[in-house]
């Protein structure tokens, strides 16, 4: 792409912005009110809920599978 063909390209994106700016302000009106923002977290229904101990410190994680492990050796030792 030569320079002018990429200068006329980027007046040509101002341009179109300028009047989409333009006819959004138009269309809001002289008293709009600014949207909240929803949360990303309260908007994100499509992934599946998180697991029962999902969001715990990774230190009580670790414990929980250290007792786990434990439990498994545990009911090894006594099976065997």
């Amino acid at each position: 792409m030569g320079m002018q063909d990429r200068d006329w390209y980027r007046e040509e994106m101002r341009a179109r912005k300028r009047a989409e700016d333009a006819a959004q302000q138009k269309k809001r009106g002289p008293f709009w009110r600014r949207e909240k923002r929803i949360p990303v977290d309260l908007l994100d229904n499509t992934g599946p809920p998180k697991l029962w101990g999902a969001d715990w410190h990774w230190t009580l994680q670790l414990l929980v599978w250290l007792c786990i492990v434990v439990l498994l050796l545990l009911a090894w030792r006594i099976v065997r």
